[in-house]
């Protein structure tokens, strides 16, 4: 039994069939989201529609009405940080942590040398720091 051409074609064509999809559906944060991807160059339209499953007829319209409601005129992207970069970040961050130690031993040489002028101010009666206000 033989079928003819045209049949065979429409009883295989079911996984290529266009499935509606409510765009309205989509949360603004979603679409803010989506365009953010697209204009920050980490996904292509094609991607975002095989990715979401958009209706292959009407997504283009869709995504480009999207960018023009909720595309900002400054485009905001961070891009992944490279091996040498994550190199140089623990380098610093490395240099931070040294600077904050010697930054508490400063203030702590800071507190003994003040509390050893108020010792001697006290103790030996002798005055040490400049008093605000004097003439000299």
């Amino acid at each position: 039994m033989k079928q003819s051409k045209a049949a065979m074609l429409t009883d295989h064509m079911d996984g290529f069939k266009d499935h509606e999809v409510d765009y309205g559906n989509f949360e603004i944060s979603f679409r803010r989201w989506i365009v953010g991807q697209i204009d920050g160059g980490h996904m292509t339209i094609q991607e975002v529609r095989d990715r979401f499953q958009l209706s292959r007829r009407h997504y283009t319209h869709i995504l480009k009405r999207w960018q023009e409601r909720y595309s900002d005129e400054l485009h905001l992207s961070l891009s992944f940080m490279s091996s040498k970069e994550r190199a140089d970040n623990k380098n610093l961050e490395a240099r931070i942590k040294e600077l904050e130690k010697q930054l508490e031993y400063a203030k702590m040489k800071d507190v003994a040398m003040n509390t050893l002028i108020d010792v001697a101010e006290k103790e030996l009666k002798i005055s040490i720091r400049k008093k605000s206000g004097s003439k000299q």
